[in-house]
């Protein structure tokens, strides 16, 4: 009988203790080769180990050699053979190098998946991202860093780094943070400085130098930027006191003698800056920068004596041949020949200033405000079009398109532009005034009351909207003592405006004070550049008076000057309002 058979046979006929015997003696067969199968299991992972080890081993070779494509290719036959995530942090290094930076940062994050803790691995592909332009992941992996070990200084700093551009203040937190951890240290100092600086903070950014002073007291660059700091937060005094101290131990000290004349330009002293400019001429004749600075001293002085015009033309004219690159000379060429009025040739430098230095807000803004003088809207907005390509943000530049359009009746345009004016800066106040007034002119009197109050909350003494809104509420009969108010007190800011004592007058007149609006409206003409509406307000005042002939001289002198107001022709045909 086959063994099988017999051993089926035993069991059913009851033979436990044989069969249990049986059953023991396979189980520990079992176990033998189950152990066996672990031993070969393990000897064939020590083998697999042993060879991936290797191919590491010529990886880093490679690596050493500068080949990291041939090391690539070694790191990842040692991957197959034992997948790591070491191997896959060395494979993500050497793509990096590579430039390769998706492929890079896919084995990076293999390599974090694989060990999350360890914090090598995050900085690396932190590292990666900002080599591929990502900052934000790369803020993800530093804030995970910072998570996993609070006193890890290097993933605070660059944490800080990152976010010194997109998130300042967080950036600030975080460079404050480690100072008082670890005490004043050069770089952390510096770096919070300069977020002060670009914040507009100065006097934080000059506490955050002098402590750096402290640290290098020998450090004369350093402390003329403590004192060009102090100069723009306004502490001039202190600043003047730095940079004489430096000029007593050094009386030759170029940077700071010139640091302490734009100073003295700056606070518009231009007799103490020009003498020190005038040393620094005496000790670096041909430096083109100190003649630069000499010129700009002239200028500031024009105001005050016209022959300095003389003086600081010939030294832009002979910069401008001797660094034409520059775009400096031109500019104040410019300034030059608009305040000798020559216009187009202004305009023709501050064209060369734009071609030279594009991102030049100012030398656009002249433009502009050249063209709008001269009634020449379609250049301005030819300009402004260019102007929107290099400084697509600044807003002067769409207020000056809004102004444009407005003047060319072209009112969506101009609504658009002004509104896109004030997107970028919502307290400018030229923009809302504007905006009011075009809104106002389209009898969309709920939009444009709006712009009316929110610049009152910006600026309640403004008399330019105190005029305008004072004016458009006596057109339409409302809020009428209200808008006596602010008329009257727009004119006790600019009393000889003739435009500010037409709306005090045309008030009075909607009260029915007609003796009080013919005072103002006579004013208004005294004044001189009274425009037709002024005539034509001061007929129909003294047609209320009962002037009915005198009435009737305004409104054909006005008529003469806007032959096309038809409701004025008919008018003076009624002989009546």
């Amino acid at each position: 009988m086959p063994i099988r058979q017999f051993l089926v046979v035993l069991a059913a006929m009851g033979f436990a203790g044989l069969a249990g015997c049986s059953f023991s003696k396979d189980a520990a067969r079992s176990q033998r080769t189950e152990r066996a199968t672990q031993q070969v299991n393990e000897r064939m992972k020590d083998i697999a180990r042993e060879r991936a080890l290797g191919h590491v081993v010529q990886g880093s070779v490679y690596d050493a050699s500068g080949d990291f494509a041939r090391a690539i290719l070694e790191y990842q036959e040692a991957l197959q053979l034992e997948p790591t995530a070491a191997i896959e942090y060395m494979i993500s290094k050497d793509y990096s190098i590579l430039g390769k930076h998706a492929l890079a940062a896919q084995h990076a994050r293999e390599a974090v998946r694989l060990d999350s803790l360890k914090i090598l691995y995050r900085q690396n592909l932190a590292g990666i991202y900002l080599n591929a332009y990502q900052p934000d992941l790369a803020a993800a992996q530093y804030e995970r860093i910072v998570k996993l070990d609070s006193t890890n200084n290097d993933g605070w700093f660059n944490l800080a780094r990152i976010y010194q551009t997109t998130r300042p203040l967080r950036a600030l937190e975080i460079y404050e943070r480690i100072l008082d951890r670890e005490g004043d240290e050069w770089e952390i100092l510096y770096q919070t400085a300069e977020i002060y600086n670009a914040l507009g903070r100065f006097n934080e950014a000059a506490e955050k130098y002098k402590r750096m002073v402290e640290l290098d007291p020998t450090n004369k660059v350093l402390q003329r930027q403590l004192a060009e700091t102090y100069t723009r937060g306004g502490k001039t005094t202190e600043a003047i006191k730095i940079l004489e101290q430096i000029l007593e131990a050094d009386n030759n000290n170029a940077e700071a003698l010139a640091a302490l004349a734009d100073v003295y330009l700056e606070q518009q002293d231009f007799p103490r800056a020009l003498k020190l400019y005038q040393r620094l001429l005496a000790m670096e004749r041909t430096n083109p920068e100190v003649r630069l600075r000499v010129g700009v001293a002239y200028v500031g002085q024009m105001d005050r004596d016209s022959t300095f015009i003389d003086k600081a033309k010939p030294i832009f004219e002979q910069l401008s041949k001797e660094v034409p690159n520059d775009w400096r000379p031109y500019y104040y060429l410019g300034m030059i020949a608009g305040r000798q009025r020559n216009d187009s040739l202004a305009t023709g430098y501050f064209e060369k200033v734009t071609r030279l230095a594009e991102w030049n807000g100012d030398a656009w803004w002249l433009i502009g405000s050249s063209y709008f003088e001269k009634g020449e809207y379609q250049k301005l907005v030819d300009a402004m079009e260019r102007a929107k390509k290099a400084i697509p943000k600044d807003s002067r530049v769409h207020f000056l398109l809004g102004l444009a359009y407005s003047r060319m009746e072209r009112n969506e345009e101009a609504l658009a532009a002004l509104r896109r004016s004030l997107e970028l800066k919502p307290d400018y106040m030229d923009a809302i005034s504007t905006l009011a007034l075009t809104l106002d002119g389209l009898h969309r009197y709920q939009e444009s009351d709006s712009l009316y109050e929110r610049a009152l909350q910006i600026d309640p003494a403004s008399h330019l909207i105190l005029n305008n809104y004072g004016y458009s509420l006596a057109e339409r009969g409302l809020q009428l003592e209200r808008a006596l108010k602010m008329s009257l007190q727009a004119v006790g800011d600019d009393p000889g405006n003739s435009s500010y004592l037409d709306t005090a007058g045309w008030v009075y007149f909607r009260l029915g004070k007609y003796h009080e609006a013919s005072e103002y409206i006579a004013k208004a003409i005294a004044a001189g550049g009274a425009s037709a509406t002024v005539y034509e307000h001061m007929g129909d005042i003294l047609s209320r008076l009962g002037k009915k002939q005198e009435a009737g001289q305004y409104w054909k002198q006005a008529l003469e000057m806007n032959s096309e107001n038809q409701a004025l022709r008919e008018k003076i045909a009624r002989g009546s309002l």
